[in-house]
């Protein structure tokens, strides 16, 4: 199967429209890959695949699971997590977090697993990504090694149990916790209810600059007054009217709403 500069281009639009990532910079890597994904949904050609990518959600959902990048582990980043757990005692009240992107899950589960040692019951996270494939793995949430490879030994005694070469993870005692497919850029979106922290660690990164600007904007729309948002360390975040960057002492950094 062949395809043109022009298609490929069209492809890099579709995509960063829907979702906001940006594809520029990938096109030797879609002109060797995408073949295998329109033979995978058999289509007969290119041009039939752009057609029913404008309309045909299984196909939109499949485009967009064919461009996520999903690598994560427990415990990534875990000063930050640890941070985070710290602010929520703190509070002493109902905490509704969000994990935009959650990925494959592991990033829900360890601030579920920090608060549990911490004990704080009064928090409900949710999770949400793009990935159809990575909602339904996190939902099951079982897990290889290399997902495991920052936790102690007890850690994985503690929250996992063995199952041949992978591990299941425990979920007594957790807080409340779910998972949904969940676009940023879609109107379900700013449905999802209202939320004292978001975290969005190292999404921003695939984005253009216009897309961090409106995902910025809709951040502010379901954070609650003063609410947090804390990115990965890797993330270009645009500076807007709608938030502040506090910066604390030994910390780190977060957004505090406006």
């Amino acid at each position: 199967m062949t395809f043109s500069k022009l298609q490929i281009e069209e492809f890099i639009s579709l995509i960063n429209q829907a979702s906001g990532i940006d594809l520029s910079e990938k096109k030797d890597i879609l002109n060797v890959k995408l073949p295998n994904l329109v033979e995978k949904l058999h289509i007969n050609n290119f041009d039939d695949f752009l057609k029913r990518l404008k309309f045909d959600k299984n196909i939109k959902q499949e485009a967009l699971n064919f461009v996520s990048v999903n690598e994560t582990y427990f415990y990534r980043e875990l000063a930050q997590l640890k941070e985070i757990i710290y602010y929520i005692k703190g509070l002493q009240k109902m905490t509704n977090v969000l994990c935009a992107p959650c990925s494959s899950g592991e990033e829900v589960y360890s601030l579920a697993m920090l608060a549990s040692e911490n004990f704080i019951k009064d928090m409900f996270i949710l999770g949400i990504d793009i990935d159809s494939q990575m909602i339904e793995k996190a939902k099951k949430a079982v897990y290889t090694q290399k997902s495991l490879q920052r936790l102690s030994q007890n850690e994985k005694e503690k929250f996992f149990s063995p199952l041949e070469s992978e591990f299941t993870l425990k979920k007594e005692g957790f807080c409340r916790h779910k998972f949904e497919l969940c676009n940023v850029f879609e109107p379900k979106f700013l449905n999802l209810g209202k939320f004292d922290i978001i975290l969005s660690r190292n999404m921003m990164i695939y984005f253009d600059t216009n897309s961090r600007l409106e995902l910025m904007g809709r951040f502010h729309r379901i954070l609650n007054s003063q609410g947090r948002l804390y990115v990965g360390n890797a993330d270009l975040v645009p500076e807007t009217k709608y938030f502040k960057k506090v910066f604390e002492y030994g910390n780190g950094s977060f957004y505090e709403k406006i």
